[in-house]
């Protein structure tokens, strides 16, 4: 596996997008609800992008002669999408969903008494 490949949507996604998320709710209601709120949508992106990943079966994968005659095989059961994409979205959506939920937490314990 590249890691090098998964660098950029880490940084960009769990990082810069989720601390942007975090913070602009943050600074707009200081919140303590809200925060919770966001932690919640957070897991609930980590459960949509994971979930799509560990789902693997037959229908997933084309076998050569069965559609087209061609002799490959495609699969995207994986975090990559078979498409030619920088980032797939099952991808992005853990990483965000992962950032969201992480930056919640350190807002809570970090800031829990200047929230609301």
């Amino acid at each position: 596996m590249n890691v090098d490949a998964l660098l950029k949507p880490v940084v960009r996604y769990t990082g810069l997008l989720g601390l942007l998320t975090v913070g602009t709710v943050y600074f707009a209601t200081h919140s303590g609800m809200y925060m919770l709120a966001l932690a919640g949508a957070g897991v609930l992106l980590v459960v949509l992008g994971g979930g799509a990943v560990g789902r693997m079966g037959p229908s997933n994968v084309e076998h050569a002669g069965e559609k087209g005659g061609t002799n490959r095989v495609v699969s995207n059961a994986g975090l990559w999408s078979p498409v030619e994409t920088n980032t797939s979205l099952r991808l992005a959506l853990l990483c965000y969903g992962a950032g969201v939920f992480l930056w919640s937490l350190v807002v809570f314990g970090v800031l829990r008494d200047t929230l609301v």
